[in-house]
């Protein structure tokens, strides 16, 4: 096995192999189990942002969604076994000007850093609400 092309290839599998790997995987099944846009799914993810102590979750901005005249930013939450998605509500811009401006184009993949939300319930059903964030880091 002296030639180097091949041995180059497997090096090239490997390291793509490791690149992939998934660092953030559920362990709780309601994740897998549900859609985002049930009442279990939601429930749970209150129960996961309300009991993390801070900076344990990461905040990343997918998209802007505006749903019967509300404004949301749709979000992945991410922790050492979770990855989770939500959408918030904002009633206020306060730090968040230029991504309303833009609609979020050019915001997808930024960091949320430290994102504040209030958690209210409407029927028991969780609803996620901005309050304050950080900073934006792309």
């Amino acid at each position: 096995m002296k030639n180097p092309k091949f041995l180059s290839l497997i090096v090239l599998i490997f390291a793509l192999t490791a690149c992939n790997k998934d660092s953030h995987k559920n362990t709780n099944q309601t994740f897998n189990k549900f859609k985002p846009s049930s009442l279990e799914y939601k429930q749970e993810l209150a129960k996961e942002i309300q009991t993390s102590r801070p900076g344990e979750l990461k905040f990343i901005f997918n998209d802007y969604l505006k749903i019967n005249g509300k404004e949301y930013l749709n979000i992945q939450v991410q922790g050492d076994e979770l990855d989770a998605s939500g959408v918030v509500l904002v009633n206020n811009w306060t730090k968040l000007e230029g991504l309303k401006k833009t609609l979020g184009i050019g915001y997808r993949g930024a960091e949320l850093k430290n994102l504040k939300m209030d958690i209210t319930y409407q029927d028991s059903e969780p609803v996620f609400i901005y309050k304050d964030i950080d900073k934006i880091v792309d």
